[in-house]
């Protein structure tokens, strides 16, 4: 049984020690780097959405063991993500990679860029795979494949787990090595193809 499915059998047993925990005061959340600064922030702003009288989260039997799995699952997620498709870049690396003559282009130059394939975390941070670059720049073709992968058929991570993963339409290789061979037309074909099997 998971932490969050361990619900006192009476609240009232837990009056006591529910009161002792919410009047000890939390510790100073200093240091936090950002993303864990605006993780934080938006789970206290889920639980006040979600719970705002507190009274669900008064109902688990463990609060430190949940504290425990949800932080475990959201970092081993990104932990799994991270070896299966790399490294990324966040918004200020894709800048400093595309600029050029010492300028650097603005974010909104780089949320707009066609053929840029642009991944949102589940705290909203959005952050670009390094597989999608070659030499300073997007890899050749990309932007018609992804063109043949619209966003509301198939998820932008669900196209970068794709993108580097062994595929039978292009001979086990993976789309990325092939786009990085100089051949995108073949790469192109077997996202439509994909694509229509999705759509069917």
């Amino acid at each position: 049984m998971s932490p969050s499915q361990r619900i006192v059998r009476s609240p009232s047993a837990t009056a006591t020690s529910t009161a002792a925990r919410r009047s000890a005061a939390p510790p100073a959340l200093v240091g936090l780097r950002p993303s864990q600064q605006r993780f934080v922030n938006s789970m206290i702003a889920e639980l006040l959405l979600r719970d705002p009288d507190g009274s669900r989260l008064d109902r688990v039997d463990d609060p430190d063991a949940l504290a425990r799995e949800t932080a475990g699952r959201v970092v081993d997620t990104a932990a799994a993500w991270e070896a299966h498709l790399g490294a990324f870049y966040d918004v200020e690396g894709v800048r400093t990679l595309l600029s050029r003559g010492g300028r650097l282009i603005s974010k909104q130059a780089v949320s707009k860029r066609k053929g840029l394939l642009a991944l949102t975390t589940g705290s909203g941070r959005v952050v670009y795979p390094r597989f999608q670059f070659a030499d300073g720049a997007p890899l050749a073709g990309l932007d018609d494949v992804l063109a043949e992968l619209p966003e509301p058929l198939v998820s932008r991570w669900t196209v970068a787990s794709w993108l580097v993963s062994p595929q039978p339409a292009l001979d086990g290789e993976r789309p990325v090595d092939v786009l990085r061979e100089g051949s995108p037309a073949p790469v192109a074909a077997a996202a439509r193809g994909w694509a229509r099997s999705l759509a069917a």
